[in-house]
């Protein structure tokens, strides 16, 4: 689908970490935002006054949930962008473009999809895991997500609430740098040679920063899995 030139406001702004924001917006013109779960769009970021600056974000949302999109935005330190959404509040406008990315659910759908994030390379998973919820999917669903303390997991209390109410959805955090924490640890890659020892009716999608996707994927196929069931989105 083409790329569109949107207009939006803030609905909502939620603290997902010490340095990670949920934004959620409301569509204004046009109507409604058309995407596969697992694509991003551009915000048009203002600078300085004068110059609009552009940056890449994946949807958090479902694509049912046409009138809104959200995004997981995380605060960088000197960064331009961040900073721009951190000064936003609710009802300001935005401008943006999208949808944008090949990085969406492999179709047929007749695989158990298995799901590896770090840090808030878990948004366009999130979207694809609430797309399949919606459509109800009957298969097994994974959820292998990482991060290096367990005040910093995402949508924790969502992905609970999601697997207590629909078991063939599994959701394992793994945590690196556990402080007070009673559940996996180490690396995800660790955790999945642990909970998925048969890969033959599974499809694989990881998101994350670059170097962390690609070590991923060297232990995945080093431990037998072949190239062509990983499917990443790299962050730089």
């Amino acid at each position: 689908m083409p790329a569109t030139q949107y207009q939006a406001v803030v609905d909502r702004i939620d603290i997902l970490s010490y340095n990670v924001r949920g934004f959620r917006f409301r569509l204004i013109h046009p109507q409604p935002f058309e995407f596969k779960a697992g694509q991003f769009l551009i915000m048009h970021v203002p600078h300085n006054g004068k110059t609009m600056i552009k940056r890449a974000y994946s949807i958090a949302s479902a694509p049912h949930e046409s009138q809104t999109f959200e995004l997981c935005i995380q605060h960088v330190e000197g960064g331009i962008a961040s900073a721009y959404f951190w000064k936003l509040k609710e009802g300001d406008s935005v401008s943006l473009s999208g949808p944008h990315g090949n990085f969406v659910l492999k179709e047929p759908m007749d695989y158990d999809p298995v799901f590896m994030a770090t840090g808030t390379g878990v948004a366009p998973l999130r979207a694809m895991i609430k797309h399949l919820i919606h459509v109800r999917f009957t298969r097994d669903i994974w959820l292998l997500f990482g991060c290096r303390y367990e005040h910093t997991l995402l949508y924790e209390s969502e992905f609970r609430s999601i697997a207590n109410v629909r078991p063939n959805f599994h959701y394992i955090p793994t945590v690196s740098r556990p402080k007070d924490w009673h559940g996996e640890t180490g690396h995800i890659q660790q955790t999945f040679q642990k909970y998925i020892p048969d890969v033959s009716h599974t499809e694989i999608y990881l998101c994350g920063w670059m170097e962390v996707v690609k070590a991923i994927c060297r232990d995945l196929e080093s431990a037998g899995v072949s190239k062509q069931k990983l499917h990443y989105e790299e962050w730089a």
